[in-house]
């Protein structure tokens, strides 16, 4: 039995223009011919250092691009492309409500990542990120309701999905630190955030090198303690007497780590949690 649910914590912003396309291509990570109405990318925006600074959804609806954000980032994405904006002919309008983001669990389906299709008034499509993950759609607001009525199964928790994201190891806002985190310690080489063959843009001289010489050091990976609740983020994940890593984040027994991964080879503990 699948669920379903809207995720409250996501927000949605357009893009349009005739330089749009050229526009994104210039600055994100991934490749924009690989976007289309029936297909939807997952993309990041680096600083000029390789580091992260915001990772999205991008689909492409009718005449532009929806970008689909974690809602607390949303305005400080907007700054950001406005700030590289200069004299593109380009538009972007302003986060509102106009959109409703969703996410349908359980279930890996058949379609390709990104694989999108026409879905009340919005796209329904396959998580790009992780077959695992699902489902994702976007959809008006004033359609979102119709869109739960419309889809097989239960309706669930928000909270419920960010459990299994934690379960699969996929990163969420908590766990990407702005100005601090490298893209492939975060695994967005691995969710398909990144093509290293589409040429330029922001922070790609950095990220490059680290994939061509194969020195990730540390990754994000998920912990679990077996029904016991976890600590704070921050907490330190011990290997014997020595440090591996940090707690990014929880939701009960299930979390996310950023850990070294020369020191995984024996247990590991979390403020006295195996």
């Amino acid at each position: 039995m699948t669920r379903h649910c809207l995720l409250p914590d996501r927000s949605v912003f357009g893009i349009s223009g005739p330089d749009a396309k050229n526009f994104l291509q210039d600055l994100t990570t991934n490749n924009l011919d690989l976007l289309s109405p029936t297909r939807v990318i997952y993309t990041c925006l680096l600083t000029p250092q390789g580091k992260f600074l915001f990772d999205f959804f991008l689909l492409q609806h009718e005449d532009m691009y929806l970008v689909d954000c974690d809602k607390a980032a949303a305005p400080q994405l907007l700054k950001r492309l406005m700030f590289y904006k200069l004299r593109a002919a380009v538009d972007l309008t302003a986060p509102d409500q106009s959109w409703s983001v969703g996410a349908v669990l359980d279930g890996e389906g058949n379609a390709s990542p990104g694989t999108a299709t026409e879905f009340c008034g919005g796209l329904r499509y396959q998580d790009p990120r992780l077959a695992a993950m699902g489902e994702r759609f976007v959809v008006p607001s004033a359609r979102a309701e119709e869109a739960l009525r419309d889809l097989a199964g239960e309706p669930t928790e928000a909270g419920l999905y960010d459990q299994h994201r934690l379960a699969l190891g996929v990163p969420g806002a908590d766990d990407l630190v702005p100005e601090k985190t490298f893209p492939m310690e975060a695994n967005l080489d691995l969710l398909h955030a990144i093509d290293f063959q589409k040429g330029c843009f922001v922070g790609q001289e950095v990220t490059s090198r680290t994939y061509r010489q194969g020195k990730v050091r540390k990754r994000i990976l998920p912990i679990n303690t077996a029904e016991k609740a976890l600590p704070t983020a921050g907490t330190p994940v011990m290997a014997g007497d020595r440090q591996a890593g940090e707690l990014l984040s929880a939701r009960g027994s299930i979390g996310l780590a950023l850990l070294r991964l020369d020191r995984l080879d024996g247990p590991l503990d979390v403020n006295g949690l195996d």
